[in-house]
């Protein structure tokens, strides 16, 4: 299980994401890019963190002068309602930007900039489609961005016009509890967990069972991860009930005991990794402790999305 004895300084924009994400926001995910960028396994992870739609726009700050890959220190995704579509995220980067450089290379260009509550909205593309990637500078050091819709929700947020994540004292507690462990962390609601654990669990195959039964009793899946010689990860399943906990808990440790004889049914990574988990049951809290290597990582970020579940 993945101990971590000190914190981790300058870890700052998941409290401001707390306070500018909106209330119904179901999952966030931090990471920590310049810990990271020290790392051995940095490339993996960053071929991994970067969506499509992530180095579209890393492309065009480029473009503009900027190098995001040296000015941007911390990022955070966060998903809103049920998370079905993992490509519709929103988030802040914090680090250090200069809005009038990018200002100036919209308006020489004759790109369009948008106005939104005294901020301007730029965009990767016309701006037109629905999928189209907007952001904009609330200072100097701070970045928001995400589809148009959901960009202005963070705006909306930040002006006190609906109410922020950190009205929620669930999320708040859980943040607490995470901040400052490890260079990346993150929480899942019940369903938004389950559509993130499943293609892991499934490893391309489909499962013997409804997934979103299972994450019912599930209230939030927080995890962190580690990268001192490969990868160890801790995470912290918190269900409706000590009953829901053992559940889980006797589910795991079945997983684990059953590698074994499971190995031809699932990924070898996946296998070796279930094999070595770590399973606590504390109350309503189930803990588990993984670790990988570097090889077996690759495997695992790399998984096929299973098919739809039976």
């Amino acid at each position: 299980m993945a101990l971590f004895s000190a914190p981790l300084f300058g870890q700052y924009a998941g409290q401001d994401a707390l306070a500018m994400f909106p209330a119904d926001t179901q999952q966030m995910s931090y990471t920590n890019l310049q810990e990271l960028r020290a790392v051995p396994q940095y490339a993996l992870i960053r071929a991994h963190l970067l969506s499509p739609q992530l180095r579209n726009l890393e492309t065009l700050l480029k473009s503009a002068g900027v190098d995001p890959e040296k000015d941007v220190n911390e990022l955070v995704l966060g998903w809103r309602g049920q998370v079905q579509d993992t490509t519709r995220f929103f988030g802040l980067a914090e680090g250090s930007f200069q809005p009038d450089q990018i200002n100036d290379f919209f308006t020489k260009g004759g790109m369009p900039i948008q106005q939104y509550d005294g901020y301007n909205l730029y965009v990767f593309g016309s701006g037109a489609a629905r999928t189209d990637l907007f952001f904009a500078f609330i200072h100097d050091s701070t970045a928001a961005f995400g589809r148009l819709g959901d960009l202005k929700a963070l705006l909306d947020v930040r002006n006190n016009e609906r109410p922020a994540l950190s009205s929620n004292a669930n999320f708040r507690s859980w943040e607490g509890d995470l901040e400052g462990l490890a260079p990346q962390w993150g929480i899942a609601t019940g369903l938004a967990a389950a559509n993130e654990a499943i293609p892991w669990l499934a490893g391309g195959k489909q499962l013997q069972f409804n997934p979103s039964a299972l994450f019912g009793a599930v209230k939030a899946v927080l995890y962190r991860v580690n990268w001192t010689g490969g990868a160890t990860a801790h995470l912290s399943i918190r269900c409706q009930n000590d009953a829901a906990a053992n559940g889980f808990g006797q589910l795991f440790s079945l997983l684990r005991n059953a590698q074994p004889a499971l190995k031809t049914s699932m990924s070898p990574a996946l296998s070796q990794v279930l094999q070595n988990l770590d399973v606590q049951v504390d109350g309503s809290k189930v803990d588990l402790g993984a670790s990988a290597s570097l090889s077996e990582l690759s495997q695992l970020l790399n998984a096929p999305v299973a098919s739809q579940a039976r």
